[in-house]
Parts: C-alpha cells; structure tokens; sequence
C-alpha cells in the first residue's frame, strides 16, 4: 500500500511538471509579437510553404529549428529567416547557406539558396534575421497532422475536453492523496493482551 502511494505521489508530481511545461509553451507563443515565430528553449516549430527546399525538406514538412550562435553557421547549414526579398519581405524563409561574407564593417551576411531554386536569394540575411538552424525535419506527415490540429474545434474536441478532464481527476486524486492519513504506526498495532 505505501508503495502505492509513493508512486502516485511520483505520478502526481509529473503531471504538475507536464502541466507547468504546457503553461510555459502557452506562454511563450502568446507572448510573440505578431510576425514572430515563437521560441521555447531556444527551438521553434516551423511548416515548409513553398518547394524551394526540395526534395529534401517537401512542401506541408515541419522543421524544427535552434537558435545558435551565428558564428558557428557555416556553408551548407539550413537556416531558417526572416526575409528581406521584396517579394517576401518578413515572412519566414528556410534555405541553406550557399556562401558567407563580410561587410566592410566587417559584419557577417549569410548568402542564401533554396535548393531546388536556380540562383541564391537576391538578399544577403544578416545574423539579427536568423531565426535558428534547421536541426530536424519531422517530414510531410507531421504537417498534415498540424495542418488538422489547426482547426478549432478538433482542438477543442481531442485536446482542450479531454485535458480538462484529466486536470480534473488528477486534481480529486491529489486532494484525497493529500486528505488521506499516511500509514500511521498507532493504526499498525495489533491488541495483543498486556503482561
């Protein structure tokens, strides 16, 4: 029975480092600025709009990037940025590093090149534009998965409802855990006969 009680204290324990982990993620996304992509812990989650990146990151593929020290990119790195083209000012764009060059100022710009395109990127990013470098292409299926979970109600209907009712539950297990007497050593004694 004490066993018992030391793993659902241990279970319980989880559930608020989940809970509290949920709440900084919620945080952080409503706490970008409009036209920033969200961080937490210095990764972001990223979806492919265009072919420019093909084959091998595919139209609808979400990319995790990690912020990094500009100083450790290098040519052929993917990076993800924000645009400076004309055509695609401030949007989010993920090509790889074609070339690295210095202003006479002697500041960095990273020369950019989508993969499937013909020629680099008409401007140089600057490292104040990088978002973070690709670490992990979680591939097409991922995106279509995001692509359903944008919509309201399946968000509402298979991830709000049913967290509500875990929080729920979880919260009554935890106060009868708490209410509850621990094992206490004057239950333990038996009424054998006194001498």
């Amino acid at each position: 029975m004490k066993a018992l009680k030391i793993v659902s204290r241990i279970g319980a324990g989880l559930m608020v480092v989940v809970f509290i982990l949920g709440l900084l993620i919620f945080g952080t996304v409503l706490k970008a600025k409009e036209g920033e992509v969200p961080s937490v812990l210095g990764f972001s989650v990223l979806r492919i709009r265009t072919g420019s990146m093909e084959p091998e990151y595919k139209t609808g593929s979400v990319i995790i990037t990690k912020n990094v020290d500009y100083n450790t990119l290098k040519v052929g790195d993917v990076i993800s940025f924000y645009s400076t083209s004309k055509d695609i000012s401030k949007l989010v764009n993920t090509h790889r590093i074609n070339d690295i060059t210095y202003l006479s100022t002697g500041e960095k710009q990273f020369i950019t090149k989508g993969d499937a395109n013909n020629s680099v990127d008409s401007e140089p990013v600057f490292y104040k534009k990088v978002i973070g470098k690709v670490v992990l292409n979680l591939g097409v299926i991922s995106g279509s998965v995001i692509g359903v979970l944008q919509n309201p109600t399946v968000i509402l209907i298979f991830i709000v409802l049913p967290l509500l009712i875990i929080t729920f539950l979880e919260a009554q297990n935890l106060v009868k855990l708490f209410m509850s007497k621990d094992d206490d050593p004057e239950e333990e004694k038996t009424d054998e006969p006194s001498e």
